[in-house]
């Protein structure tokens, strides 16, 4: 199964807008100034504006950020409006393009679980003085019901994988948000954690289809004796007959910098 990164953020999409924290974002709305520039991180297609946009002003400015020139195109095409501006960015050397402080806010989602803790403290120090909302960051390792004799090797290969390099120094994976708070709080932020768990079913077909996949298909990457494609058609087939369930743990985390206390 070919997965690419539009069909993974298109089956994410309802999903997160389902499952993350609406209290959160409305206190991060109530946050920002009717003129601030709300700069959204590792933006893909838009999935973060489309959630928040309808929460604040609807003159809001907004510049969405990521890496991919492809997939910013495509939001340029799904955002079109006033107000909405893109660029390509490398967060992992280029965050203090980032703008932030005064007449900015920060947001982004699913995002901090691929980044180091050398990259965090840099990140926290940046967006100190910045209302700043992280939705949907991994918290834990898929947990499947019912439960495999493979699942456990299998999940602590997942978990190596996580916590490797992905361009930002050797991941903190799970322990991501729980180590920006940590970052935030020593420079005076008030922050915020809410559980935003991914609780899937058989409403979430193609989200869990995909997920099964693209763990098979890094095990197999990691030259791993388990067998993978044996797991993969046992974990098919019970979701092809409404009895496979999926649980994730996420967080989000919304910081108020001191100044707006």
């Amino acid at each position: 199964m070919s997965i690419s990164a539009t069909d993974w953020l298109e089956a994410r999409e309802p999903v997160d807008a389902r499952l993350r924290s609406k209290e959160l974002a409305i206190a991060f709305a109530a946050a920002i100034g009717p003129d601030d520039l709300v700069v959204d991180l590792g933006c893909g297609t838009g999935t973060n504006i489309r959630y928040l946009a309808p929460l604040l002003a609807s003159n809001q400015k907004w510049l969405g950020m990521d890496q991919d020139c492809e997939i910013l195109a495509q939001a340029e095409m799904r955002l079109r409006g006033v107000g909405i501006a893109f660029e390509t960015i490398n967060l992992a050397t280029e965050l203090p393009r980032v703008p932030s402080g005064r007449g900015n806010a920060v947001t982004a989602s699913a995002f901090l679980d691929i980044t180091s803790e050398r990259w965090l403290t840099q990140f926290a120090m940046h967006c100190r003085d910045t209302p700043l909302l992280v939705a949907m960051t991994a918290a834990g390792q898929p947990e499947w019901c019912p439960v495999d004799q493979l699942d456990g090797p299998i999940r602590t290969r997942i978990e190596l994988h996580q916590k490797s390099d992905h361009g930002f120094g050797p991941s903190l994976g799970a322990d991501a948000a729980q180590f920006l708070t940590k970052q935030l709080r020593s420079h005076g932020c008030e922050v915020t954690l809410r559980q935003s768990d991914w609780i899937l079913g058989p409403e979430d077909y193609a989200l869990v289809e995909m997920m099964i996949a693209g763990v098979a298909r890094r095990v197999e990457s990691m030259n791993y004796p388990v067998d993978a494609r044996e797991w993969m058609n046992l974990r098919s087939k019970q979701l092809q007959r409404g009895e496979l369930g999926l649980v994730i743990k996420h967080l989000d985390l919304l910081s108020i910098p001191l100044r707006l206390l």
